[in-house]
């Protein structure tokens, strides 16, 4: 778990740290670029990234079945190193976008991958108790990464950071040494796995089953929608509406990851576990939803950040939750199964990225009121669709018990 959590943190430092610097590191490549140019840019390479993590995430699932956790974490968190470190010294921006569908690749297999192995070794509470501590591990991550890609290269220099343009490339170089010892241990731990799956153990799924995997697919696609628009377009926002520095930004996210992380925090309490379901999803969709349409009174960074809090609390909790339904009822296939969620989430925040840049362009206030809308059918789909098939599911399992119990009983006759 120490292992786990620790490469978990990594690849999120990596990713968070990058945040705030987006504008100052894209300016290094575009010193005349006008801002929309810039704000597209920035939509970008958090698409391209986010992209890369949705079309390799199922993959990497499907191999971790066939060959072992392990080794695929070794795999994926090395080419996440060589990503980072390439972002760093990359020349160009066509080395930079490179780079960062490279990490994304990377990082694809480490969360899905890792939530698998702890299904493999833990019972149903345990399980529940070490996804928050992974999904505390990750949150943790992306509050440090701000503020160390803000402030790593200040005290070095003794300058502030943006006065010397390499500074912002310092932070991914500082990532991917750091995760070297961790990517050693991970290969040291390759006899530490679970077997392979068989084929029979893949296939052996029913069609309740499967109506509740897309429902979650496609909920967990409309929040990690919201999150690419709002991580981007408060970025921008900040950055050139408000006119805030980087440092402040990076305390921005920092309020978005305390919010995830007390949110998320919740679910160690079974009370709270008892009681989730579609009208709470619905909820939780719609509070985020309702926080979004206030950006246009926004005048300071206070009220920003105040927002950011809310929109983080509300939508922080969905992942996990998706997570932890998934793999309460039926663990076949971990590895796939929990790949193909976290493909659909990336693929969401992939689109959210490169609209909040394409949008910002349009006016500053399009991308939440975007997200938005998005969060608002996200409610919507919750109620009508993820709600009634968790419940299917859950009838047909009882189904599937009360048969069992009587072939028992018929048997023992």
């Amino acid at each position: 778990m120490l292992l786990l959590t620790a490469m978990v943190f990594v690849v999120a430092l990596g990713y968070g740290a990058g945040l705030p610097l987006l504008q100052l590191y894209l300016a290094q490549y575009l010193p005349e670029a006008p801002r929309s140019v810039v704000a597209w840019h920035v939509g970008m390479l958090g698409g391209v990234y986010t992209g890369a993590l949705f079309i390799f995430a199922p993959a990497w699932g499907r191999l971790s079945d066939r060959h072992g956790r392990m080794t695929v974490l070794a795999a994926g968190f090395a080419m996440f190193l060589l990503g980072a470190a390439a972002a760093a010294l990359a020349p160009n921006l066509t080395v930079v976008y490179a780079a960062r569908f490279l990490a994304g690749a990377g990082a694809a297999a480490v969360v899905p991958t890792a939530q698998a192995h702890i299904d493999d070794i833990s019972t149903p509470v345990e399980r529940s108790r070490r996804f928050v501590l992974l999904g505390s591990a990750s949150f943790v991550g992306f509050l440090a990464g701000p503020g160390f890609g803000s402030w790593f290269a200040g005290p070095i220099m003794g300058m502030p950071v943006g006065r010397m343009a390499a500074m912002t490339n310092w932070p991914a170089l500082a990532v991917s040494v750091a995760g070297i010892p961790l990517l050693l241990l991970v290969v040291l731990q390759q006899s530490h796995q679970r077997a392979p799956i068989s084929r029979d153990e893949i296939e052996q799924v029913s069609l309740e089953r499967r109506r509740f995997v897309h429902a979650s697919m496609g909920v967990a696609l409309l929040a990690s929608f919201s999150v690419g628009i709002f991580e981007v377009g408060f970025t921008l926002f900040g950055g050139q509406t408000l006119g805030l520095a980087s440092s402040t930004m990076a305390l921005m996210f920092v309020t978005c990851s305390l919010a995830m992380l007390a949110a998320q925090s919740t679910l160690l309490l079974e009370a709270v576990r008892r009681r989730i379901n579609q009208r709470w999803m619905a909820a939780a969709f719609a509070a985020s939803a309702l926080a979004l349409t206030f950006t246009f009174v926004v005048p300071d960074a206070a009220a920003l950040g105040l927002l950011i809090a809310v929109v983080s609390t509300g939508i922080g909790m969905v992942g996990p939750v998706l997570s932890y339904e998934l793999l309460e009822r039926n663990t076949a296939a971990r590895g796939a199964l929990l790949g193909r969620q976290a493909a659909a989430g990336n693929l969401g925040q992939a689109l959210g990225s490169v609209s909040a840049g394409a949008l910002f362009g349009w006016h500053p206030l399009a991308p939440f009121w975007a997200a938005a809308l998005v969060l608002g059918a996200g409610a919507l789909l919750a109620l009508r669709v993820w709600g009634p098939a968790r419940d299917g599911e859950i009838a047909g399992d009882r189904l599937d018990i009360s048969a069992h119990e009587l072939l028992r009983r018929n048997h023992n006759a």
